[in-house]
């Protein structure tokens, strides 16, 4: 029987994945539960293991590529099984052609809009790495944020942050709810004519002024404290958010 090891949804919002490396080449044996494929995403790094035992007949999707949820990366046969590669191929799902890039690199990309292409990347093979985004940012537009203080990350805090950092990558995400007296906001509301998410952009402002160390990038093993205090705001559109 021909099995497809397709690209997993690892989160409600996934559109695609990068093939990170091949634990298996074309015509090596596996067995079923056994991981063949790391797959990146913007929040984490999985290991897909194989649906079925048997023989690791065709990669499609090679290492680097970026495919969309659901897409075909691989077919598995049993040994002495044959399988039509046309058929497979045309159903599947168009993988997504792209410059090779990390998935920091895409999201810093995306969140300022920058066009991938025109990135030069200093990562292997010239895949573009987080830094070089920055890099393209500092020397094209110089929007990126002035740097106030530099803190060198050691022994506990750098422990630390790479558990943080870790569990932020590979642990699914929970959200506080918490009920709070919001008499204070609502006159304000009423005086000011403002809305409630502008008072609550003031207030997160005000803590960070008064809380420096949150405003802050981890970045090769330092701590990077901003000067300014910059927060954006997601709007819901019609179009998605924006």
């Amino acid at each position: 029987m021909v099995t497809k090891v397709v690209m997993p949804r690892l989160s409600l919002t996934m559109k695609e994945g990068t093939v990170g490396r091949w634990y298996k080449k074309e015509g090596d044996t596996v067995e079923k539960g056994e991981p063949i494929v790391e797959i990146l995403s913007e929040k984490a790094t999985y290991d897909l293991e194989a649906p079925a035992s048997g023989v690791l007949r065709k990669i499609l999707v090679q290492e680097g590529n970026d495919a969309q949820v659901n897409a075909v990366l691989a077919v598995i046969t049993a040994p002495d099984e044959s399988f039509s590669e046309t058929e497979i191929v045309t159903a599947a799902p168009q993988t997504v052609k792209r410059v090779l890039a990390s998935p920091a690199a895409k999201r810093l990309a995306r969140e300022h809009g920058v066009d991938l292409s025109l990135v030069r990347g200093s990562g292997p093979e010239g895949r573009i790495v987080e830094e070089d985004v920055r890099r393209f940012l500092e020397e094209t537009r110089g929007i990126m944020p002035k740097v106030k203080e530099i803190i060198p990350l050691s022994g506990l805090k750098k422990t630390s942050a790479e558990r943080v950092s870790k569990s932020f990558r590979t642990a699914p995400h929970s959200t506080v709810t918490m009920e709070i007296d919001v008499s204070k906001a609502k006159t304000l509301h009423d005086k000011l004519q403002v809305s409630y998410t502008a008072i609550l952009v003031k207030a997160v402002a005000e803590v960070l002024k008064e809380q420096p160390i949150i405003n802050s990038t981890l970045e090769n093993n330092q701590i990077k404290i901003f000067e300014d205090v910059n927060i954006g705001v997601a709007v819901a559109t019609e179009k998605g958010l924006t």
